[in-house]
């Protein structure tokens, strides 16, 4: 187990990988696998982003349940390369952000046809990032016209929300920003060596990439609360209003922008003894998760069962019954 933490997640990883068998140990698990698969893959993200930390960790603390399968997180694009996998059943498991599971579960957007999907549990919610220099004159979204803008990288759920920003905005047509789809850390080397005039991101706090990015330029964030309503309106009710304080990358101010959700999916014909096992360790191995990345700190029985827009598997709605009695879970 240390090796394969030390592996995934750098060289701090060692002393996670001990205190996940200190926390873990003995505790068997209530919840046996009657047919283990021989792999399990966790479709995470890009490894500057929250997805990859949290998927890392969930995968280790898996091997308590599944010890006899070979269990890995890997790196992906983000929340729609992560659902092609899901679909073409080269992952079990994936994060994704709610708006682009909604156009998967409705076979719209980049996905041709419905995907099949369930989920496990809502686990924190995504800023939205829109950096830029600090001294950009750029005030909000609807500023980016003609601009060079990278709206991350190809088959991210940022790619997804970006353009819908811009479209509320009513940043497109000819008035449409020179987009280019880089990642989160290409898309910091890029602003920071005057390559772009801003980029989008959509994830936890803090991200790594934003992080290193701020400790070696002067950036800021743009507020985007003003989308707020348009996004609900257009796309759905589960857009929120977040507040990334000054504090988590060292800007001058606390910014007001939207939140997204991110779920914990799975195809809808994963077994629901597999579906209950793993929903259990995740909350078993809480307390790791959150050395692993704080965003970990926000899950919750409570608010993990609000998975719209997409219906709770049944292996975990029974998980959350026996943890939970009297939790709803329709």
């Amino acid at each position: 187990m240390l090796d394969r933490l030390r592996a995934v997640g750098g060289p701090a990883a060692g002393g996670l990988a001990l205190l996940l068998a200190l926390v873990l140990a003995g505790c068997g698990s209530p919840h046996p696998v009657a047919d283990p698969p021989a792999e399990l893959v966790v479709a995470a993200g890009e490894r500057s982003g929250v997805y990859y930390r949290y998927g890392a960790g969930l995968a280790e603390a898996l091997h308590g349940v599944l010890p006899d399968s070979t269990v890995t997180a890997v790196p992906t694009s983000g929340s729609v390369d992560n659902i092609e996998r899901l679909a073409r059943g080269e992952a079990a498991v994936a994060f994704a952000l709610a708006d682009t599971a909604a156009e998967a579960v409705a076979g719209t957007g980049p996905f041709p046809r419905p995907v099949p999907l369930r989920a496990l549990a809502r686990l924190y919610t995504n800023s939205v990032h829109v950096v830029v220099p600090a001294g950009s004159p750029v005030e909000r979204v609807g500023d980016l016209a003609g601009l060079r803008v990278s709206v991350g990288a190809p088959g991210s759920g940022t790619e997804v929300t970006a353009a819908r920003m811009l479209a509320v905005a009513g940043v497109t047509g000819s008035a449409a920003p020179l987009i280019s789809q880089l990642g989160v850390q290409e898309s910091a080397d890029a602003l920071a060596a005057g390559r772009l005039d801003a980029f989008f991101w959509s994830g936890g706090l803090p991200t790594a990439g934003v992080q290193d990015l701020a400790g070696r330029s002067a950036v800021r964030l743009l507020p985007t609360d003003d989308l707020l309503a348009g996004m609900r309106r257009a796309y759905g009710e589960f857009f929120v209003e977040q507040t990334v304080p000054g504090t988590v990358y060292g800007t001058s101010e606390d910014v007001r922008t939207i939140g997204v959700p991110n779920l914990l999916l799975v195809r809808a014909d994963l077994p629901a003894d597999l579906a209950e096992a793993i929903t259990a360790r995740l909350f078993e191995a809480q307390p790791v998760l959150v050395t692993v990345h704080p965003e970990a700190r926000h899950l919750d029985p409570r608010s993990a069962i609000t998975t719209a827009p997409v219906a709770l598997h049944a292996g975990a709605a029974a998980y959350y019954r026996s943890a939970k009695p009297g939790v709803g879970t329709g």
